[in-house]
């Protein structure tokens, strides 16, 4: 996995391993990683040699990999595969000495706000049919025939130490790991008033050992199955297990890009609007829209996709896919998304890592505190050389200005029109607009108060939720004033029920609340 994210760390001499971790390569048969954003740029990586042997280490940047384990800030005695299976880390404290960090620990950072699986509906999801996204004949995309249906997943938390996805219209239908079975299931369970648990099975990928990342993520497990009928929880009862083929296809969401750029530095053929259009390398592939292409300029559209011999976002055209020897613009990053590749790599509050939450990262108007791990597109030459365009960039296409709308006597002070200001979680955030003189202008000293504060909304990846905070609490999920737990890209696409703070510590539904796209 590209991205790991290190946290738990409490002691203040390390509390600099907390953060960001980006993949480097291999050493030792184990991952390397370097650590990204504003924090000391760490490295994590394995030992087999020494006194410690099998042995996790996390070393300042200025120590070479696999020399000098003494430097350590964090190590952890352990011979597990992958850093974020290893326990009982220790941290460098006072005078040198390790002292156990019981809460340190890596955890994957997963890309999916949304699932979408594609599948010839079983007997069990016939009722969804109304919802369904087929195509000819009544077929889903890819399928072989029969009732196609198209559901859509977001996350859920997680358990057995994976994440958890349910169906965004329909929360008893989940996507979640079975440890036991080495399966992903989809499956229906019972609310707790019925006692919890499966109540029947609709699919199961094939069982994995954990060779592959098909035990980790469940948009790469290929092969899966569907039973004939209805199982009874856990059991098969009557059902046969049958190869579900094409009948099943599973791969995440994205919104459209927009590459934009000085067209001093960049080719007319390259900007435009580039469209989701499948996975490639565990991670999304756009193609440019036709209507953006012009003849003149560009013999077709071009293609946006992430090289894993590279390591690299690259731009070719759609028939080089999966060849990277021939790019026409580049940016070196792992990112999971395009649009976070110019920006270190992530855009999750967890890059400030032990920094304070004034320092607000780069994405926000005119700070520059992540200035230095931003990264730029290069553009190929007809030398074949490359040049930097430092204005060229991949943004989302959303809303540039949302509504907070409530019931008509509503008075919350968050209410109101907000706009787009940049990017935090992988998604938008917005700020609300207040007019300037309206503090000057109250008579009453508690309008005046209020006239002064400002809201902003903002995606939370740590928590999973919407949220919509005073500005001086951005990026602070402690303290906020309303929530939605949704993983939506966008705010207005949020299908849960937003929760209002009751100033006494608690929540309470307010089901008039939501968000509006402006414009």
């Amino acid at each position: 996995p590209p991205l790991l994210r290190c946290y738990g760390v409490r002691v203040p001499a390390a509390k600099a391993v907390n953060g960001i971790y980006e993949f480097q390569g291999v050493l030792d048969g184990r991952p390397v990683y370097h650590q990204t954003g504003v924090s000391s740029g760490n490295h994590l990586w394995f030992s087999e040699d020494g006194e410690e042997s099998h042995c996790w280490f996390v070393t300042p940047k200025d120590q070479p990999l696999g020399g000098k384990p003494e430097a350590a800030i964090a190590k952890c005695v352990s011979a597990a595969r992958w850093p974020w299976e290893a326990t009982g880390w220790t941290v460098c404290g006072k005078s040198h000495r390790f002292v156990p960090a019981p809460n340190m620990q890596f955890q994957l950072v997963l890309p999916a706000a949304e699932l979408t699986v594609r599948i010839e509906a079983p007997i069990s999801l016939r009722r969804r049919s109304s919802r369904a996204d087929t195509g000819a004949e009544g077929r889903a995309p890819g399928s072989s025939g029969g009732e196609g249906v198209a559901l859509r997943f977001r996350g859920a938390g997680a358990i057995n130490e994976r994440p958890m996805y349910a169906e965004a219209d329909d929360a008893t239908l989940r996507l979640f790991w079975m440890p036991k079975m080495s399966r992903w299931l989809i499956a229906t369970v019972r609310s707790p008033d019925d006692g919890g648990g499966i109540a029947t099975i609709t699919a199961r990928s094939m069982p994995d050992d954990g060779s592959t990342w098909a035990s980790m993520l469940p948009w790469e497990a290929r092969a899966w199955e569907m039973p004939s009928c209805p199982t009874l929880g856990m059991e098969d009862g009557d059902a046969l297990w049958q190869a579900a083929g094409r009948r099943l296809h599973m791969e995440m969401r994205s919104p459209p890009l927009q590459l934009t750029g000085d067209r001093a530095d960049v080719p007319e053929s390259l900007i435009g609007l580039y469209e989701p259009k499948g996975m490639f390398h565990s991670r999304v592939y756009y193609v440019q829209r036709l209507e953006d292409i012009s003849l003149e300029n560009s013999v077709g559209p071009k293609c946006l996709w992430f090289a894993e011999d590279r390591g690299q976002w690259v731009l070719t055209d759609p028939t080089c896919l999966g060849n990277s020897q021939e790019v026409l613009a580049r940016v070196n990053s792992r990112a999971w998304w395009p649009w976070e590749a110019h920006l270190g790599g992530s855009t999750s509050p967890a890059t400030l890592g032990a920094a304070p939450f004034a320092c607000l990262p780069v994405w926000f108007g005119g700070a520059t505190v992540l200035a230095g791990s931003r990264m730029s597109w290069e553009v190929a030459e007809h030398s074949g050389a490359f040049h930097k365009a430092k204005d060229m960039m991949v943004s989302l296409v959303c809303a540039q200005k949302i509504m907070v709308k409530a019931a008509e006597r509503a008075t919350h002070p968050f209410l109101g029109t907000y706009e787009r200001k940049g990017l935090v979680s992988s998604r938008p955030f917005y700020m609300q607009i207040v007019p300037e003189a309206g503090a000057d202008e109250a008579e009453d000293p508690a309008e005046a108060e209020a006239a002064l504060q400002q809201f902003v909304l903002w995606f939370s990846d740590e928590l999973e939720q919407w949220l919509i905070t005073e500005d001086f609490r951005f990026l602070d999920g402690a303290t906020v004033d309303a929530r939605a737990s949704d993983t939506a890209w966008f705010p207005w696409e949020v299908t849960a029920k937003w929760e209002v703070s009751d100033s006494r510590g608690g929540f309470c539904q307010d089901p008039f609340l939501n968000i509006v796209a402006v414009e």
